[in-house]
């Protein structure tokens, strides 16, 4: 039996933040057994698009070449920009670019795709531009709990992503944990084993919430074995960043816009790229075009997590940096709430800034200092829905570190923990 694949397209540390070397090997599992705020959750699919980080069901791990058979899914996208992909049969989490007629685009950490399907083994067909050498990584969740990596690159199209299943029905989901700068994936088709079919997906959660960030929400170095390794693309886990674990911890779908080294106002070391508030409003990272669709995804909650690399190497003066620093802080808060009328806003400051380094710029207070002024001025202003919030400094002696410094897993789960409480007080979740 045949079915449609989708229907009706309605660093920051104190290292380069973008330095890409071989790759390693990847861990994939959820330290705390939150692979799916519950398999009804975020991993349940339906026709709404949106949000990273929300779990479901997903294939077992592997990256093995499968060969289509009678059961291949075929896709016919009809979309016109950025928006929602989502048909019955197959659920878009996050960003994704709807023009292609052979399927949609995606680049942001944290986009998932999840699916419901029978039989006891499932393929999938993607268009990536990653390389071998630099490859994109899926986590693969089936029935709410993790069952490995999927490595996707432009050398292969089809993978198989779970075989030896238990004859019945499954819930997969297939979770990036790789940020843009890795390259853009295109997803095809689902290939389900030969008579078997994809069915009808559950509804996605009524809870949304939307991340803005750079390497720390992108998952930057957390599988690498301490802070002197550099970046490689197998060791970026987004799966177990803060940002996508806290949408499973409150069942929530959680939109993941981040990108290593980018700023607010300057890049890391003043590097020459468009900063964060500049790319915010993209499908596709790297790409102006098409915008992304602000009405096709509302989200309730939207966290700010920016300022670690505008405070990181040559730091400019407080005389110098204030003005233009806080000004751009709040025009991309001013942009949040025009698009997102009613929802939270948490503005907060990373683990990795610290007043000991860039020694004498102390970082950690101005950063507090000048986001803080910004939540006041907007309280000031009557938006009664702009809060502050800061991660403490990680310690390496407690907490471990990721690759440059970054923010482990274990870090990564107690800002999680002090993000969801801080979200369920406001929200009642």
């Amino acid at each position: 039996m045949k079915t449609a694949a989708y229907s009706s397209l309605p660093k920051l540390a104190f290292a380069s933040c973008i330095a890409l070397s071989a790759l390693a090997g990847c861990g994939d599992d959820d330290p705390n057994g939150t692979t799916g705020a519950g398999a009804g959750a975020a991993a349940s699919t339906s026709t709404s698009a949106s949000g990273a980080g929300g779990d479901g069901g997903t294939g077992e791990g592997g990256a093995g070449e499968g060969g289509a058979g009678a059961g291949a899914t075929t896709s016919s996208t009809t979309g016109t920009g950025g928006g929602n992909p989502s048909g019955d049969t197959i659920r878009f989490i996050g960003r994704f670019d709807t023009t292609k007629p052979e399927g949609p685009r995606f680049s942001w950490a944290g986009s998932a795709i999840a699916t419901r399907f029978s039989g006891t083994s499932i393929s999938v067909r993607f268009n990536d531009a990653s390389t071998a050498a630099q490859s994109n990584f899926f986590q693969v969740v089936i029935d709410g709990e993790s069952k490995g990596v999927l490595k996707v690159n432009e050398d292969e199209e089809l993978y198989t992503v779970a075989e030896g299943l238990p004859d019945g029905e499954h819930d997969l989901l297939l979770h990036r944990r790789t940020e843009p700068l890795v390259g853009v994936t295109q997803f095809v088709e689902f290939v389900p084993e030969q008579g078997e079919a994809l069915l009808p997906v559950p509804p996605a959660p009524e809870r949304r919430i939307e991340v803005i960030g750079d390497s720390i929400s992108a998952g930057y170095g957390i599988d690498g074995a301490d802070e002197t390794c550099p970046f490689t693309s197998d060791t970026e886990n987004n799966y177990l960043a803060y940002s996508a674990l806290t949408g499973r911890m409150l069942g929530a779908d959680t939109t993941i816009v981040a990108w290593s080294g980018r700023g607010v106002y300057r890049n890391y070391d003043d590097e020459a790229a468009d900063t964060m508030p500049e790319i915010y409003g993209r499908a596709i990272a790297d790409e102006p075009e098409p915008a992304w669709d602000f009405s096709s995804w509302a989200p309730q909650v939207v966290v700010i997590n920016l300022g670690t690399n505008d405070f990181s190497i040559n730091v400019p003066g407080d005389a110098q940096f204030r003005a233009p620093f806080t000004n751009a802080y709040a025009g991309l808060v001013e942009t949040v709430r025009e698009n997102y009328p009613e929802a939270f806003i948490f503005c907060t400051i990373g683990p990795m800034l610290s007043d000991d380094y860039p020694e004498g710029a102390e970082a950690l207070s101005r950063a507090r200092d000048y986001i803080g002024q910004v939540v006041e001025d907007r309280t000031e202003s009557g938006d009664d829905r702009v809060r502050f919030l800061e991660f403490p400094p990680h310690a390496k002696e407690t907490d471990g570190l990721g690759c440059d410094w970054h923010p482990s897993a274990k870090k990564n789960q107690q800002m999680a923990q002090q993000l969801s409480d801080a979200i369920s007080e406001e929200l009642d979740w």
